[in-house]
């Protein structure tokens, strides 16, 4: 534990506050919060609490900064900003994006920082340098103490609250009047120990040196999933082991093996199907034509809706007329917005005579190419994974598929307004979150091309076999003389010597969540939400107000206790880890609790 300013913070007259998890949303809501209290001049003593796992105070566990470089962004450096325009501003004047901040340590062009993708580790560097800006430039009043510890409980004393955590008894720490739980995935389960059981079951593959530093050179392994997850630890276990990759005079690239390897990976998934690569050119700025604003705000007026009455369909031709778009350009025709779908279905109609040998747009098969397969070949996974990779480099603006999938990005946003608080009914909303939200990531937030190339090469080089990726399953067993074996459709098998769970915990209902939020389920301090428009779903998430404070058993509004980011995943959607404007429940919770310390500083005066 480390203490600034004085060593005030157990006098019972102090204002105490608590931030559990100092990822990027506890460091927005330690600038919001100090923010505000500078700005109203409070004179009263405040002590600020921050709980991390790690000393690294500002990134969390996903950008920590001791990361190999390997590990990447899956979006470009021009989106990434750790300070906001919103009053009051912040206690620092060096508020520099994180582009700015890479112009000022690099002679690079500034369009090409722009749209490079960085390495988590730099983006956590930036992240912890804009925590220390704060923590130089703290008022007087108040103290900060930072614990380097888990939280594992919350108790409700009288209208405080006692919290004990893995190095902190009941009684070590303050009584607190205000906490707010920004516990990312930790809350969900995942386990980021840094002294993991090395055996042949890896449950969660951060931080990946540590994690996967067990499995030995020429094993068979398999790997749970193939999304982002997936490519971190095929990344680890081939680039973190000293092999190199190479580029030719096309942009393909090679893998140059160190033989330290791994001698095969098998990628296994429900869908079967790799996401969409990215590159950091800007999107197009063409509009939503179909799901426009007023759109949005009806169906917004109209909750709880149906995803799949009242909202896929416009998705789908949203997508249909973006992909139109293009195609028509390119071949040089125009493709003409009508409100009157009966004359976009004529355009369309009329162009495919002049051009049967296009692809028509068909929703499922765009989706799933191997719709009706219940396995794949190596080869024609390549083969996709080689389109998609094509399509990314052209762009939204010249690859009609690129920018069909490239809408929901677009769309995102007003779904999540809809979305929000049980805004789809309850069959809609489950639906929607065990199925369209893995879909929806697959096709939009997909890893810069790079990696994918990666993947290419490897899956050239013999080392990332596709062939078990659809229809099949792990089962522990040394019949084959291994760990477990992976059983594929036609009576495939291979022995597996490790396997890698490479799916990323998400509050659901049959998941154990951290025991945090266990604590409070059992403490009655919270309970679970429960969608109950027209049926019954639970998401598996705290119940939560529109503030973000979280719900008691008893229904009553916990004042004191506040989520924010991933832990209100099933309530919100879409929480970008490093978004300040999604699902902003850390400005609400500063401005909240200033105003209430200034009620209570005009009380003792």
């Amino acid at each position: 534990m480390v203490r600034y300013k004085n060593d005030r913070v157990m006098n019972p007259s102090i204002f105490n506050i608590a931030i559990v998890g100092l990822g990027p949303k506890g460091f927005y809501a330690f600038e919001r919060l100090v923010a505000q209290l500078k700005a109203r001049q409070i004179t009263q003593p405040i002590a600020i609490h921050l709980f991390n796992q790690n000393e690294f105070f500002g990134a969390g566990n996903i950008y920590r900064d001791d990361q190999p470089p390997y590990l990447i962004m899956n979006y470009a450096n021009k989106n990434i900003n750790c300070w906001t325009d919103e009053l009051p501003k912040a206690i620092t004047d060096s508020t520099l994006s994180f582009v700015d901040w890479l112009q000022s340590k690099t002679d690079d062009a500034k369009e090409h920082l722009e749209e490079s993708f960085a390495s988590r580790a730099k983006v956590g560097t930036y992240l912890m340098e804009g925590f220390a800006q704060i923590e130089e430039h703290l008022p007087d009043t108040i103290s900060l103490v930072k614990h380097i510890t888990t939280v594992r409980s919350i108790e409700k004393c009288g209208e405080k609250y006692q919290i004990a955590s893995d190095n902190n008894g009941k009684n070590s720490l303050p009584l607190f009047d205000r906490i707010l739980l920004s516990t990312g995935h930790l809350g969900s389960g995942a386990g980021f120990e840094e002294h993991k059981e090395m055996g042949p079951s890896i449950d969660f593959i951060y931080p990946c040196t540590q994690a996967l530093g067990h499995i030995d050179p020429g094993a068979r392994v398999a790997i749970k999933g193939f999304g982002l997850t997936c490519i971190d630890a095929v990344l680890a276990l081939t680039e973190g082991r000293e092999g190199r990759f190479e580029s030719t005079e096309s942009g393909k690239m090679t893998y140059i093996p160190s033989g330290k390897e791994p001698l095969q990976m098998f990628p296994y998934s429900r869908t079967g199907l790799p996401m969409m690569p990215r590159t950091g050119v800007s999107e197009d700025n063409h509009p939503l034509y179909i799901l426009t604003e007023k759109r949005m705000s009806s169906l917004q007026g109209s909750r709880p809706v149906s995803f799949e009455q009242d909202i896929l369909p416009w998705i789908i031709e949203e997508c249909r007329f973006a992909y139109y778009r293009v195609l028509f350009k390119e071949n040089a025709r125009e493709f003409m917005f009508s409100s009157d779908f009966e004359f976009l279905n004529q355009q369309i109609d009329a162009f495919h005579n002049d051009f049967p040998e296009l692809e028509k747009f068909h929703w499922d098969s765009l989706l799933d190419p191997f719709l009706h397969q219940t396995s794949l070949n190596h080869s024609e996974v390549s083969s996709y994974i080689e389109k998609l990779i094509n399509a990314a480099e052209k762009g939204p603006d010249q690859s009609p598929l690129n920018a069909a999938f490239a809408t929901w990005r677009k769309i995102s946003r007003g779904f999540n307004e809809i979305y929000s608080f049980g805004g789809l009914d309850a069959p809609s909303h489950r639906l929607f979150d065990q199925h369209y939200f893995g879909l929806f990531n697959r096709i939009s937030y997909g890893p810069p091309v790079q990696n994918m190339k990666k993947i290419l090469a490897l899956a050239e080089a013999g080392i990332v076999d596709f062939t078990f990726l659809r229809g099949s399953s792990f089962i522990v067993s040394d019949a084959l003389g291994a760990y477990g074996i992976l059983e594929g459709n036609q009576q495939l098998m291979q022995a597996i010597d490790f396997h890698i769970n490479a799916q990323i915990p998400r509050n659901n209902k049959s998941n154990t969540p951290g025991k945090l939020h266990q604590s409070l389920l059992e403490k009655g301090l919270g309970r679970k939400f429960l969608n109950d428009q027209n049926g019954h779903y639970c998401p598996g998430a705290l119940d939560i107000d529109v503030q973000g404070k979280v719900i008691a058993q008893d229904g009553m509004v916990q004042q004191g206790i506040t989520l924010y980011g991933t832990p209100t995943e099933g309530l919100t959607y879409d929480n970008d880890t490093l978004s300040r404007s999604r699902n902003n429940f850390a400005s609400l919770w500063a401005e909240e609790v200033a105003h209430e310390i200034e009620k209570k500083e005009l009380v003792n005066n």
